[in-house]
């Protein structure tokens, strides 16, 4: 079974970023089932306002379970915080080194 990989990615105001970081640590102290196997907040270094929340998870099926709760996921939240709609990449992960 591949892991997938999503990438949620969003520009957010500087003024924002304080919340931004708040807001993900609220959502990985939470912990609510399913999550990730691992996940990270990421700024780009050459374009400071472009964040993304990396997310690494077990399956498809696992993805899908998180989304059939119905609750909009805790990335989507993070960014909606920051006062910022973000865009959802999902990737299979083919081969692991």
């Amino acid at each position: 079974m591949n892991k997938i990989i999503t990438i949620l990615e969003a520009n957010v105001s500087e003024e924002k970023w304080d919340t931004l970081l708040s807001a993900y640590r609220a959502v990985k102290e939470k912990k609510s089932i399913p999550m990730p196997l691992q996940s990270f907040l990421l700024q780009m270094r050459d374009d400071p306002k472009l964040w993304r929340i990396i997310s690494i998870w077990e399956s498809m099926e696992v993805l899908q379970k998180m989304k059939s709760t119905g609750e909009t996921p805790g990335g989507v939240l993070v960014f909606r915080q920051a006062d910022a709609e973000p865009t959802l990449s999902v990737f299979e992960a083919k081969e692991e080194i």
